[in-house]
């Protein structure tokens, strides 16, 4: 009889400290606005043509949604998908050496963003490790030439999935966060970010016009309401 308290007594106490150990973990939901500026980074022919890189708007709105595993007291890990909403500027702009002829073009493109933003958790602080493709649903291209004007025009989207192979934008990320709770399992979170977004365009051999990788450099700041457990 003795043994058999004694076992229970055991697990009893095994569960218990399992229990305190992973109570932390549980169910993560995050939704984020980012605001923060694209700059555009010219291929090889865009250098060769003299165009440089120019700076846009970027921003949005994300929801990430996972789960947080309670690795130890203090520190945890996220597995959280990521859809949204994103507005990217590749913008470039070019100049002769007197500064009396200046160029500037810029495409806007409004995108559907999937993703995938394994996070690490350290007390109040998160670090966020991740990437997914944006689809674009609609683009607009900008010219302005100093003494000439501008202009703004929307794109034919049937136009611009010819000029790409695939017609759909890689992007990396990475994030750092800090959670203020102000409730058990809600808190707002104030963060920075860093991400790279490329797309390749398509070649095309009859006119020698070889496929090179767009790219837009983005950092910014991101804004947002967490709901889920402390790490």
């Amino acid at each position: 009889m003795k043994k058999i308290k004694k076992f229970l007594l055991t697990m009893a106490m095994t569960m218990a400290l399992g229990t305190s150990a992973f109570a932390a973990s549980g169910f993560e939901f995050i939704l984020n606005v980012p605001l923060g500026v694209g700059i555009g980074i010219p291929t090889k022919t865009e250098k060769d043509a003299g165009m440089k890189s120019g700076v846009g708007f970027d921003g949005g709105v994300a929801a990430q949604l996972g789960y947080m595993f309670q690795v130890s007291d203090g520190f945890g890990i996220s597995v959280l998908g990521e859809l949204g909403y994103a507005h990217t500027t590749r913008s470039l702009s070019a100049k002769d050496e007197t500064g009396s002829w200046l160029y500037s073009q810029a495409y806007s493109l409004d995108s559907l963003q999937i993703g995938l933003l394994p996070k690490f958790n350290i007390g109040a602080f998160a670090i966020g490790i991740g990437g997914g493709v944006k689809i674009p649903m609609a683009v607009k291209s900008h010219y302005d030439e100093k003494g000439i004007g501008s202009s703004t025009e929307k794109v034919n989207m049937k136009d611009f999935r010819e000029m790409y192979s695939p017609a759909v934008i890689g992007y990396i990320k990475g994030t750092f966060d800090y959670s203020i709770f102000f409730m058990d399992n809600l808190a707002f979170n104030i963060g920075l970010y860093l991400g790279y977004d490329m797309i390749k365009t398509k070649a095309v051999p009859e006119f020698d016009i070889k496929s090179e990788m767009q790219g837009v450099f983005d950092i910014g700041v991101e804004l947002g309401l967490k709901f889920g457990p402390r790490a």
